[in-house]
């Protein structure tokens, strides 16, 4: 079910609240509820409410910043919003989404503050250079005609994929901020292709809308099981289907600037020049920066500790040699927001954004898999070595410094366990 996030629902007893918020608390999220009249009030709101959703219209201004979801009649036009009734999975992938993007768009800013502020600032992003565009996957028709049309008019590029082969041949050629799937003359194709998208770590995020024709969709529970986004009725007013696409490709589109931030806050004066992880002074900086970030928000953040070793029969160069590997490997075993450091040649520090220190083990459990399964070459080519990691997963006390949580991750490591050679 992946973090058991904190929901806020506000409500005055309208139709499918109380559905959501049942819905919401088997899929795992722990939920709270407020009346209209209480959130008109302005409450303050407690720092574990990690996004709210509100059924009908209201002024969320008292979140503070947190994602706020409208699930309306009549969607908002100038906020994330759902069009009622809405699936409670539907609803639970939005708030996911909605929350990873927020936590991805904070850290983006802290991190470009801070390669700033270490003198090595981000170049210009260049991510919204290319217009939007959305890939339409299904036959030919009237249909097709009308979402070219209505897109059309807001200047979103759209291009058609017949066959759902040449969609992923599109798919893996170019980015797209939204795929439509045309659900006629069944849905079986547009349930495989979403489910295909979430299976690929390239097209995760991208949305996955599925068109179909009437008002009503008699496989909503499987199509939002399987991963759809939305499900939208090619029988809209033009300007309510460009409504419901553009919204959610504009959140991809964010999605996509945050991470190319990411990705221009790592100057070269920021790296540890053998691994491309973050060297020691620039993690240690942007680490007091997550912490205090938590401390601010309420969020939690994790850390796990990596202490490395090679069998002593691996050689010096070789065991330099498979460090410098398994570093560069670590990187991308982690996501964009996430902090990854290198503090000495074979000790590592994550630090993990919004992420509870259970889901943190599983990060490191990972981390160590892989290093359980990758063979080095050692000074013998016919006697290949493993590295053996020593790893500690922690949740900073409130008040420690960059430098005190470092050092309380890396020094409390777990008994390693012996690989072999």
């Amino acid at each position: 079910m992946g973090r058991s996030f904190s929901i806020l629902v506000v409500s005055a007893g309208e139709a499918g609240a109380d559905e959501a918020q049942a819905g919401l608390t088997n899929l795992g999220f722990r939920v709270q509820t407020l009346d209209f009249s209480e959130a008109a009030a302005a409450p303050p709101i407690e720092p574990q409410a990690d996004a709210v959703v509100c059924f009908g219209q209201v002024d969320a201004g008292f979140m503070s910043g947190r994602p706020v979801l409208t699930v309306s009649a009549e969607p908002a036009l100038d906020r994330p919003s759902l069009q009622a009734p809405a699936h409670p999975i539907q609803i639970a992938a939005r708030l996911r989404a909605l929350i990873r993007l927020s936590v991805l768009e904070s850290i983006a800013r802290l991190r470009a503050e801070d390669a700033h502020d270490a003198g090595a600032p981000p170049a210009p992003n260049q991510a919204d250079e290319d217009p939007t565009s959305v890939l339409y996957v299904g036959a030919p028709g009237p249909g097709f005609l009308r979402l070219q049309h209505a897109l059309g008019a807001a200047e979103v590029t759209t291009v058609a994929a017949f066959t759902t082969f040449t969609a992923f041949d599109y798919m893996h050629e170019r980015a797209f901020d939204a795929v439509v799937l045309s659900t006629d003359p069944g849905p079986d194709m547009a349930h495989t292709v979403c489910s295909a998208m979430r299976r690929n770590t390239r097209l995760y995020h991208t949305p996955a809308i599925l068109f179909s024709r009437g008002d009503g969709y008699a496989q909503a529970d499987e199509a939002f099981a399987r991963g759809a986004s939305d499900i939208v009725s090619a029988d809209l007013a033009p300007d309510q289907l460009r409504h419901r696409i553009t919204a959610l490709s504009a959140e991809r589109r964010r999605r996509r600037r945050a991470k190319a931030l990411l990705e221009a806050s790592r100057g070269a004066a920021l790296l540890d020049q053998s691994s491309d992880l973050f060297g020691p002074a620039f993690g240690q900086r942007h680490l007091a920066s997550l912490l205090e970030n938590a401390a601010s928000t309420g969020q939690q953040i994790s850390l796990i500790g990596l202490k490395a070793t090679a069998p002593v029969d691996a050689g010096e160069a070789s065991t330099l040699t498979a460090l410098d590997q398994f570093a560069a490997m670590l990187r991308h075993c982690v996501r964009a927001e996430d902090l990854a450091m290198r503090t000495a040649a074979d000790e590592f520090v994550i630090a993990l954004p919004q992420t509870p220190s259970d889901l943190a083990e599983v990060v490191s459990a990972r981390v160590c898999a892989i290093a359980e399964c990758t063979a080095y070459e050692g000074d013998r080519p016919s006697a290949p070595f493993r590295l053996n990691l020593n790893a500690h997963v922690m949740e900073p006390i409130a008040g420690m410094t960059a430098e005190a949580v470092t050092a309380s991750a890396l020094s409390h490591a777990m008994r390693p366990r012996a690989l072999g050679a």
